[in-house]
């Protein structure tokens, strides 16, 4: 009986463990505060796909930019959150898939 309790315990030790360490590192819930594509130029059509955005992180506004494939901002919409973390002048956001994008940040703002 003591055997079956302490393998119980073990096992559950090691679970409450792996569990832990599947957490995103670093990443806090961002809202979405303003979504919008930008215009696309017949001159780069290379740009086509390009966002602009502002992410509430904290109590910090990030104004943000994009471009990637249509896909990847599909479900993006003002209120929603997503895992994000910032380093330096990039904004790295897990996407409703999982894949990690990466927000040029342009500005951002704090409440006075």
């Amino acid at each position: 009986m003591k055997i079956r309790t302490l393998a119980t315990v073990i096992v559950l030790t090691i679970l409450t463990a792996m569990a832990f360490s599947q957490g995103d590192e670093g990443f806090q819930p961002a809202k979405i505060v303003s979504f919008e594509k930008l215009a696309a130029s017949m001159q780069h059509p290379e740009n086509n796909d390009r966002y602009k955005m502002a992410m509430r992180l904290g109590d910090t506004l990030f104004l943000c930019q994009a471009s990637g494939p249509v896909k990847n901002f599909m479900d993006w919409t003002i209120n929603k959150e997503l895992p994000a973390r910032v380093s330096g002048k990039v904004m790295q956001v897990k996407n409703f898939d999982g894949q990690i994008l990466d927000l040029t940040i342009t500005g951002k703002k704090k409440p006075k």
